[in-house]
């Protein structure tokens, strides 16, 4: 007997079938919740987008020539904050949200951004998602960030993360 599938159906069954895709390219999907299915299959397909998309040079994505932020060791403290500003609204205008650490020197959030966020691969994201630029990397002993950071003294004792920052330098792990 040929019975027509409900639209509900069809979604239910698109999205068991990207689901399983999912599990055969990562070996696992983990579901959180029941969700409605064509809430679950906008998500599934939103995975599926972000997986594949196309990856780029930041400097590409953002159209900024790096020359447009020279050294911060060439600008004065003054200048130095406008390019760090000019270069955040470029950041919130192309979709990134900037989380760096609020009491990070503006110093060091412009190395950051110039240095290595700006010639760093990115995935080109689909219209509406943000990227989160917060440079944590969850290593909070090779982190530029871990002076100011409030997270690591969450998850470290002083005591526990000078010795490790002490070990990895002895053993050459680190730069200083």
């Amino acid at each position: 007997m040929d019975e027509e599938l409900t639209e509900k159906e069809k979604i239910e069954q698109e999205n068991f079938f990207l689901k399983s895709k999912i599990v055969l390219q990562n070996g696992h999907f983990e579901q959180f919740s029941e969700l409605d299915p064509e809430i679950e299959n906008q998500f599934l397909k939103n995975i599926f987008a972000v997986e594949n998309a196309e990856q780029k040079i930041v400097n590409e994505v953002l159209n900024i020539n790096p020359k447009e932020f020279p050294p911060s060791e060439k600008l004065s403290e003054k200048e130095l904050k406008q390019k760090l500003e000019q270069f955040i609204n470029i950041l919130e205008k192309h979709g990134f949200s900037y989380n760096l650490c609020k009491e990070l020197p503006n110093e060091i959030a412009y190395d950051y951004l110039t240095k290595n966020f700006l010639n760093s691969i990115t995935d080109v994201m689909p219209e509406g998602w943000v990227h989160h630029i917060d440079g944590c990397g969850g290593d909070c002993p090779s982190c530029f960030q871990a002076n100011y950071c409030k997270i690591k003294n969450k998850n470290w004792t002083p005591e526990e993360f000078d010795a490790e920052v002490k070990r990895r330098l002895e053993e050459d792990l680190l730069d200083e």
